[in-house]
């Protein structure tokens, strides 16, 4: 397994397989091994690389916002020689690929229980400001931690999905901490990348998040409530499985 990392974006990432590109990108505090399980069930089928994003795993230097990333992104992938890749992304970084596959050449979009309507969780951002950039980040963090479903995760995968780091969490968070929920929805909105887009989802999908999917000219949408956030470490097989269906769906519409 190729392990590097990238002499002028300093990101680390493993590189294996052979075949499609696919670009797995993990949440917020985590790091590329949460994607192990996944990548161990895919069996060199495609080109994995999965890459720490700034200020996470192996990846050094400061957290940045959020818009910055896919600059960074295109600059490792343009090195590593990768054309047109699927993206996935769990959690934040499902925000990220997006950005990424608005931006630059992509094949097609994964989303991993990550929803376009991002209005009400930007006011709750905004709300607690105080305490996340302060002293009272301990106690504003379970707020969102609760919500996650981490005890769903089996062991070891749980293992490297539990720490959180104020510093981290308050960099990527800088522009929803610093925009108007509104224009920040308004902005997101504009952000339509043009591709196969599939979200698996480990909780019902809202009435606002449907509308806004129905906008993509080619969506796929899986529900599976009780999943919870990690809804494809809690259930790795099948979202491989629906994973390589999507990878043949994007293959044949070119």
């Amino acid at each position: 397994m190729p392990t590097a990392a990238h002499t002028a974006t300093r990101l680390a990432y493993d590189d294996e397989g052979d075949g499609t590109p696919v670009v797995l990108l993990h949440g917020l505090t985590f790091d590329r091994r949460s994607w192990r399980p996944i990548i161990q069930r895919l069996g060199g089928s495609v080109r994995s690389i999965a890459i720490d994003l700034p200020a996470h795993g192996e990846s050094p230097g400061p957290p940045v916002p959020v818009e910055q990333v896919p600059a960074r992104l295109h600059e490792l992938l343009n090195a590593l020689a990768v054309e047109r890749p699927i993206v996935v992304g769990h959690s934040m970084s499902g925000g990220l690929a997006a950005l990424y596959a608005a931006t630059y050449p992509t094949r097609g979009l994964v989303s991993v229980d990550n929803g376009p309507h991002i209005r009400p969780f930007a006011e709750l951002v905004r709300r607690l400001e105080p305490a996340l950039r302060g002293p009272g980040f301990a106690e504003a963090w379970p707020t969102f931690e609760h919500s996650l479903g981490l005890e769903r995760i089996p062991e070891p995968t749980r293992s490297l999905v539990l720490a959180t780091h104020q510093v981290v969490v308050v960099g990527y968070w800088e522009t929803l901490l610093r925009s108007d929920p509104a224009e920040l929805q308004a902005w997101m909105d504009n952000a339509k990348p043009d591709v196969p887009f599939l979200g698996v989802f480990g909780r019902p999908i809202t009435d606002a998040e449907r509308e806004r999917f129905a906008s993509l000219p080619d969506v796929q949408l899986e529900e599976w409530p009780g999943d919870g956030h990690f809804v494809h470490l809690v259930d790795p097989d099948r979202f491989t499985s629906r994973l390589r269906q999507f990878v043949e769906h994007c293959t044949a519409a070119g």
